[in-house]
């Protein structure tokens, strides 16, 4: 089994390393493995990072080695509606599998620039293929679901902060009545967020 990690590289940075590393060795404990941190920034010092412009960088790895890497520029998604779909019952993304095959499939019965918006078998709201979502409330205030399928380390970064708040029950109801719907992972900062309406979610 193989999993990812995708960091953002900035003028020859990367951020939010510290995160990063914190789900990487959540993940190679929980799985029995024997990867050490140490390793992983020895790697990652090896590579060459572009020192211009933004960039993805993706690390795959087993819980015992760094399998390969891959950096290419970063190209925003353009969405303008979200779906929302159900997730099957026992459906679990709790790691950053490198299997993504159910997101792909999806995501390819949906129109273009559209993106899916998961919802769990109580119906309450979690994340996109590849985002958490925030509810900016009518007080200004953002919330955030308090069991994503993924703990994204920008979302955590806002909650340490005391940016973004954990909500536990936000439903479809929550997302007509918010000001704005806000998609962010570690290559959409808060002030890039992808913006959305609430009509602009299709049920």
């Amino acid at each position: 089994m193989s999993f990812i990690e995708t960091l953002r590289s900035e003028g020859g940075r990367l951020h939010g390393l510290d995160r990063h590393l914190a789900r990487l060795r959540e993940t190679v404990l929980a799985h029995g493995g024997t990867l050490r941190e140490d390793e992983v920034l020895r790697y990652l010092s090896s590579i060459p990072l572009p020192t211009e412009g933004l960039h993805r960088l993706t690390l795959t790895y087993t819980p015992g080695a760094i399998l390969s890497h891959q950096i290419i520029p970063y190209q925003r998604r353009a969405i303008h509606h979200l779906q929302l779909c159900p997730l099957p019952p026992r459906f679990t993304y709790r790691y950053k599998y490198a299997d993504r095959s159910y997101f792909l499939k999806v995501q390819s019965t949906l129109p273009p620039e559209t993106e899916a918006l998961f919802l769990l078998p109580d119906g309450r709201i979690t994340d996109t293929t590849f985002t958490n979502i925030l509810l900016e409330l009518e007080d200004g205030s953002l919330v955030t679901p308090a069991y994503p399928l993924l703990k994204g380390t920008q979302r955590a970064f806002l909650i340490e902060q005391g940016l973004v708040y954990e909500q536990d029950h936000l439903t479809p109801q929550d997302l007509a009545r918010c000001r704005s719907i806000r998609l962010i992972n570690a290559m959409l900062p808060l002030e890039e967020a992808i913006i959305l309406a609430p009509d602009q979610v299709y049920p």
